[in-house]
């Protein structure tokens, strides 16, 4: 939902605007977004991706952060990503990222186009950004986007509690099954055929 539609805002006075403010917020294109409440689901998953990510790179360069920081992907928009790592020397009075190398939206029914298509691309066009990760939550599986040796963006689909991803640049594993620690999931259902059709029989098997 966009509240300032009339008046636009730079940066600086977003950020001005802020303290007090009930909600979470997003500038785009200098107006105001009010961003969508997420789920118990989603709130596991960031939980444990900070729990799981901040005990690895806590003795390194690098540094995690929840939601509560912002990226600047354009001189007039600041996204809250659920999750990042920023390599960078960041001001402690600051609210954004310095040099965000790693970035982590959980998907959720009311944010996941948003996420796939409009963010991903501005994540993309960050000089610093080495890795994007798009985590499903009805089922562990996860989009993992990140740079080749030339700079340019390739991706690979990682499912499956048994699976894990690597991140080398930042000297830091994670495990599927620490991401999706505490979480159930619905079977998929099977395939249901049709048995040739016999006279008074209306019988289906899978």
């Amino acid at each position: 939902m966009r509240l300032s539609s009339i008046n636009k805002l730079s940066p600086e006075q977003f950020f001005a605007w802020l303290p007090g403010q009930e909600g979470r917020y997003e500038l785009v294109d200098s107006e105001v977004v009010m961003m969508a409440g997420a789920g118990r689901r989603h709130d596991r998953v960031v939980v444990n991706l900070i729990a799981t990510m901040d005990g690895q790179l806590r003795s390194g360069p690098c540094q995690t952060f929840t939601g509560d920081t912002y990226v600047s992907t354009s001189p007039t928009t600041r996204r809250m990503p659920d999750v990042g790592v920023d390599c960078g020397k960041p001001d402690e009075e600051s609210l954004e990222a310095d040099k965000p190398a790693l970035l982590i939206e959980v998907l959720s029914p009311t944010t996941r186009a948003m996420d796939v298509t409009i963010k991903l691309q501005e994540y993309q066009a960050l000089d610093a950004l080495e890795y994007v990760l798009l985590v499903d939550t009805e089922n562990p599986k996860v989009q993992f986007h990140f740079r080749k040796g030339d700079r340019s963006w390739t991706s690979a689909v990682v499912e499956g509690l048994e699976a894990s991803i690597m991140f080398a640049k930042l000297h830091m594993e994670l495990k599927l099954s620490d991401v999706y620690r505490a979480l159930e999931f619905r079977p998929k259902p099977g395939l249901v055929q049709v048995e040739a059709e016999q006279p008074g029989s209306t019988r289906a098997s899978e």
